[in-house]
């Protein structure tokens, strides 16, 4: 552990704030670095999250078919978007492609009703959500239509439906001007070489998947950087989720990750986001907090130092791995997943 002496950041050239500095993406299009997400929000708090998050700086809205609260973040956006307070050409808004829409046939139905449920004429990034097909269902009335099961109580995979059939239709979408980019969620290396295996196709412009100190996936960084495709990290604060065992607490109350708070002035949340930022991530972050969001939006682009870096980026090896979220059930009929 560094002395108290020790410098936690070290500036680029002044103070460059994450949701206002862009990254290029392969296509020539640009995407906010630091996204605000929607993940797990009722409606009710997802709107009003929203909102406040955009009059923060946040201008990448992050957001997902299988959230269940587009309508709502719709109607936050139409508000902003018709009331004076930004364009529509100045947001970014992303979301997903949920397992029980990839097949083909399903594909530009399902980017149609997050259209209409998001207020768009366009998405500026649709993803596969997950690397694998469900049953059919297009509307989320019960569990059993999200995360539908077969006779054995197990996922209903539909086996002969190939990711790079669901990449095939998710291209055309681009062609159609419905999506203006598009890309992976949660994919290992052998997902990314399926869809890259056709050149006449839109090659992904990002991979977002878990990242953080205790989840780092280095191999599947380089196949990143490899393809020029971007790493969207999510989950950037290794926050308790349901898939966390009992007694995980988070990254945020670590004791490794105490010291270097109190000896540099910034929070842990802090630290861990410019980290990621440092990384040249995309990094979505979540919260209905108001002064969590107001904080999260200053978040900055500065070089943290090489003691505070060390300690971020060994942290995995020497403290243990955590997933925060368990993919499981959602990669059964893939392999490969976690090489």
């Amino acid at each position: 552990m560094p002395g108290a002496n020790v410098m936690s950041f070290r500036p680029i050239s002044g103070p460059v704030l994450g949701v206002t500095h862009k990254l290029p993406m392969r296509n020539g299009h640009h995407i906010p670095q630091c996204g605000f997400g929607t993940y797990r929000m009722a409606p009710s708090d997802a709107e009003a999250a929203v909102e406040y998050a955009v009059k923060c700086g946040f201008r990448h809205i992050d957001c997902a078919k299988a959230y269940c609260n587009q309508k709502a973040v719709g109607d936050a956006l139409y508000r902003l978007t018709t009331s004076g307070v930004l364009r529509r050409e100045d947001l970014f808004v992303t979301s997903k492609l949920w397992p029980t829409d990839q097949h083909p046939d399903h594909v530009e139905m399902a980017c149609r009703q997050s259209l209409c449920e998001l207020r768009l004429s366009y998405l500026d990034l649709y993803l596969i959500h997950w690397p694998v097909v469900w049953r059919h269902s297009p509307e989320f009335n019960t569990d059993e239509d999200k995360y539908p099961k077969d006779s054995n109580g197990l996922p209903a995979v539909v086996s002969d439906v190939k990711l790079i059939d669901t990449w095939r239709a998710l291209c055309m979408l681009v062609d159609k001007g419905l999506v203006r980019s598009v890309g992976l969620s949660n994919c290992s290396e052998k997902h990314i070489n399926e869809v890259m295996s056709d050149g006449s196709l839109y090659a992904p412009v990002i991979n977002q998947i878990e990242l953080h100190p205790a989840l780092v996936q280095r191999d599947l960084l380089n196949v990143h950087r490899a393809n020029k495709i971007l790493t969207g990290a999510y989950s950037p604060l290794g926050m308790p989720s349901r898939f966390t065992p009992p007694g995980y607490n988070g990254l945020l109350s670590h004791e490794v990750l105490q010291p270097l708070a109190e000896h540099s002035g910034f929070d842990v949340a802090r630290l861990l986001l410019n980290w990621s930022l440092d990384m040249h991530n995309v990094v979505i972050v979540r919260s209905t907090n108001m002064d969590h969001i107001k904080s999260n939006a200053k978040a900055s682009l500065y070089a943290l130092s090489d003691p505070v870096r060390m300690i971020l980026d060994r942290f995995q090896e020497r403290e243990g791995t955590v997933r925060t979220i368990n993919p499981i059930d959602f990669i059964r009929d893939r392999v490969g997943f976690f090489s």
